[in-house]
């Protein structure tokens, strides 16, 4: 089975119960959707700034219907106040019409990749967490099937992009710590606006099985992404990127946690051929439908010069790819770019998820057998992560 993202939002702030810091009050019954969003002037909401920063003068009309459709009063005569919600700090920022403090996305250019075998040493080891990522929860084993459980693969992420139908749910990423997001470089584009973390059900306002339900969502807005500097757009070589959060992600919820990564060296050097690997994500489904729902697949990872020949005229398949799937109805497909290839393994003694792979690009036809897909080997990227790593 094979999947792809669905639109089900209009603005992605105010669709579901959010976490948010200590200085909003939610359900403001001025607004229009009171599912935890705040009445305020339009320069205080950052997603509004950002996108009037972005959109040129005079306003076009989706602009102008999406300012409509969230307004929820005036101040004074020319200043509209809209329904917001917004993943907060301890401290409230104040954002005015012409100093603002919200931050607008750049991206970093970061140093040629450090290639070391031990990496234990390196200044920012210790910013990926060693304790608490990878958590197998429940019958996470079990993976013949492609419905996933509540909570069973906490450190997804989900980005958010805007386009001219509103915002939408386009590509996924993973958790690696509390600050950053590690996903496709191809889907780092300028419609960017933000990433959403604990979700399962997109189209559920709160997520509950067997009378358990989860912890809210968390959104955020991005501070800053950094792709690799030798991504290529045309071949997808080097496809890797991190996202940086604005503030930090709350771990003490059980559907928000990291995964671990391949940087113990026996883990880097593993032969992944011949095994299978689990990739998840709110992709097309087999038979052209969208799925709201978090599914998984379990792949073979093949040689890599089986892809060789199938996309080698097109680009080369290198070291730093991973090859797998090529089985019928079983894929990684459209809206599950960015999203982990990941396997479990013995991780410091215990059984963790570790993330090998990061989706790339596949065959045009999602599931094609015969046709399997790239995904980008992140035990190649371990020193490039930890370079671009910074602390809160």
């Amino acid at each position: 089975m094979y999947f792809k993202v669905t639109v089900i939002v209009i603005i992605f702030f105010c669709v579901k119960n959010v976490h948010t810091g200590n200085h909003l009050r939610f359900g403001d019954p001025s607004c229009r959707q009171p599912r935890g969003d705040v009445c305020v002037e339009i320069y205080q909401c950052p997603f509004f700034v950002d996108l009037l920063q972005r959109s040129p003068k005079p306003r076009p009309p989706r602009v102008v219907n999406i300012i409509r459709e969230k307004q929820c009063g005036m101040v004074g005569r020319k200043i509209p106040k809209v329904c917001c919600t917004l993943q907060k700090s301890s401290s409230t920022t104040t954002i005015k019409p012409k100093t603002t403090t919200f931050k607008t996305f750049k991206i970093k250019k970061d140093p040629e990749i450090d290639i070391r075998t031990d990496i234990s040493t390196h200044k920012n080891f210790d910013l990926l967490p060693h304790d608490t990522c990878g958590p197998i929860i429940g019958d996470s084993r079990i993976t013949s099937g492609t419905s996933t459980f509540l909570g069973e693969y906490p450190w997804m992420a989900l980005i958010i992009y805007y386009t001219d139908e509103g915002l939408d749910f386009r590509c996924g990423g993973s958790i690696i710590n509390e600050k950053y997001i590690l996903t496709a470089a191809h889907c780092i584009i300028d419609s960017v606006v933000g990433v959403r973390l604990g979700e399962f059900d997109i189209d559920k306002s709160e997520d509950c099985e067997m009378g358990v339900c989860a912890p809210p969502v968390q959104d955020f807005y991005i501070e800053k992404y950094i792709v690799h500097h030798a991504y290529d757009s045309k071949t997808l070589a080097n496809d890797i990127a991190l996202i940086k959060l604005a503030t930090l992600a709350n771990f003490t919820t059980l559907n928000v946690r990291p995964i671990c990564l391949p940087f113990v060296e026996t883990l880097a050097e593993t032969n992944l051929v011949g095994r299978n690997a689990i990739v998840s994500g709110w992709g097309v489904t087999e038979d052209g439908s969208k799925s709201t729902k978090l599914l998984k697949v379990s792949l073979p990872v093949l040689p890599n010069s089986v892809c060789q020949r199938i996309y080698g005229r097109f680009a080369p398949i290198t070291a730093e790819q991973i090859c797998a799937g090529g089985l019928k109805g079983k894929d990684s497909c459209g809206g599950d770019s960015g999203g982990p290839m990941k396997q479990i393994e013995n991780f410091d003694g215990e059984s963790r998820f570790v993330q090998y792979g990061i989706v790339s690009y596949g065959p045009r036809d999602c599931g094609t057998e015969g046709q399997p897909a790239i995904y980008t080997r992140v035990s190649s990227y371990v020193s490039w992560i930890l370079d671009n790593l910074e602390k809160n």
